[in-house]
């Protein structure tokens, strides 16, 4: 298999958690900059950014100013390491956090979604994209988000209204940098219409098929920088898998037919699965551990690559935890044949001495058992699990014993020490998922 032409991170930047300096939301920008180095050595080549939920306004306090400069300056390191930088934009969500207060973690929730049928609403909500469309005019790429948040469940609206958003800023960016791309992205737009959790996720996820057809066939009339993401639930998703039953149920969207029409027509397309290489604070099994997902990586970007898509961007919450899944969606983005093992026993190498990385192999064999993310698959979807002879006990045991590497052969985001640290607090927790 070829080699992933864009291999990117979005990083979601709107959670705190325990303790802080996990959180991006806190991040200055030498921690930023320790993260796009650590990228492009696992072979990345893009990262995105979005203005969380509650920041979905225009920016009024010094937080928010330092954010857009220290990510303006992410946009030139980027840039001068041969990495693309992108930006996902918003549509009927509006903060509402008092003017010249702070905005903050996305679980305090002050955020409002306006219908953009009704007068003036249309124009106010098109405002706060515009201005990061415009702050970020140099980036490579930019995606416009259908929901979550936004889009608009008043029973009136639909794809169309979507469209007015899409249409718009295409023309925009056209003006202010036509060598750069607009994504539709078509993440939960079973939110443009009637609301889809009426009929349960089962529902929503049956209008995510609906809605991304009426999108694909919108294509003939849209202007000539507008291409396609996808988040792709159908062929991955644990969530869309237990909905429909059993992965044989479920169907398989998109797949390579869906996608020749756009290919042929000069359209790029772009992947965006999502929680496979971190989970957010929604799921409090998953939140806050170190993971370890390679083979399921690996099946992931396979997948993708037999519809025709070259183009992926996974998905960090707390980038410090997730160094096994970032350093092996980078390896895999590259060649989606590399064995599972093969890559733990290279990322092992990084972290520890020679002689303790094959402790470290075994232990993150055994946080791939139980990953959070495997407990939630039907058992048709579980991938064979990697062969290991620890427990619990045993595990925290050779992770306590571990040395770390002094001079890593790539630039770690923090210290190996910490990070070990990290791993063995996670294991009680994983613990529980079999």
């Amino acid at each position: 298999m070829s080699p992933f032409s864009l291999r990117g991170v979005y990083f979601h930047d709107g959670f705190d958690v325990d303790p802080a300096h996990h959180a991006p939301l806190h991040w200055d920008l030498s921690q930023w900059q320790a993260q796009l180095r650590w990228l492009q050595a696992c072979g990345l080549n893009a990262v995105e950014f979005a203005t969380m939920l509650e920041f979905n306004r225009l920016p009024s306090t010094a937080l928010e100013h330092r954010k857009i400069a220290d990510r303006l300056r992410l946009l030139d390191l980027a840039h001068d390491q041969d990495m693309q930088f992108g930006y996902l934009l918003s549509n009927t969500v509006l903060s509402t956090v008092p003017p010249g207060e702070e905005p903050g973690d996305q679980l305090g929730d002050r955020a409002q979604v306006l219908c953009p049928r009704q007068p003036g609403n249309f124009e106010r909500t098109l405002a706060v994209p515009r201005f990061y469309l415009e702050t970020y005019r140099e980036a490579d790429f930019f995606e416009e988000f259908a929901a979550d948040w936004g889009g608009c469940t008043c029973g009136q609206c639909g794809v169309d209204q979507f469209l007015w958003y899409v249409r718009a800023l295409a023309d925009d960016l056209a003006a202010l940098n036509p060598r750069a791309r607009l994504y539709a992205n078509a993440w939960c737009i079973s939110y443009w219409g009637k609301d889809p959790l009426a009929q349960g996720w089962r529902g929503v996820f049956e209008r995510e098929i609906s809605g991304t057809r009426e999108l694909i066939g919108a294509y003939a009339d849209l202007p000539p920088n507008t291409h396609l993401a996808l988040p792709c639930h159908h062929l991955y998703r644990a969530l869309a898998f237990s909905e429909y039953g059993t992965k044989a149920q479920t169907p398989v969207f998109p797949t390579a037919a869906d996608l020749r029409p756009l290919f042929a027509a000069g359209r790029q397309v772009l992947a965006w699965p999502h929680f496979v290489m971190d989970d957010d604070a929604y799921r409090p099994l998953a939140w806050g551990l170190v993971h370890s997902e390679v083979r399921y990586l690996q099946a992931l970007l396979q997948t993708l690559a037999a519809t025709g898509i070259t183009q992926v961007v996974g998905n960090l919450y707390l980038p410090i935890l997730q160094l096994p899944n970032t350093f092996a969606f980078g390896q895999l983005a590259q060649d989606p044949m590399r064995s599972t093992e093969q890559i733990l026993h290279e990322f092992t190498r990084l972290l520890v001495q020679p002689s303790d990385a094959q402790a470290l192999a075994e232990v993150l064999a055994w946080v791939e058992n139980h990953s959070y993310w495997q407990a939630q698959l039907p058992a048709d979807a579980r991938l064979p699990e990697l062969a290991c002879g620890l427990d619990l006990e045993s595990a925290l045991e050779l992770v306590l014993a571990l040395r770390p590497n002094p001079l890593p052969d790539l630039p770690l985001p923090c210290p190996t020490a910490q990070w070990l640290a990290d791993l063995a607090a996670s294991l009680p927790r994983l613990a529980q998922n079999g």
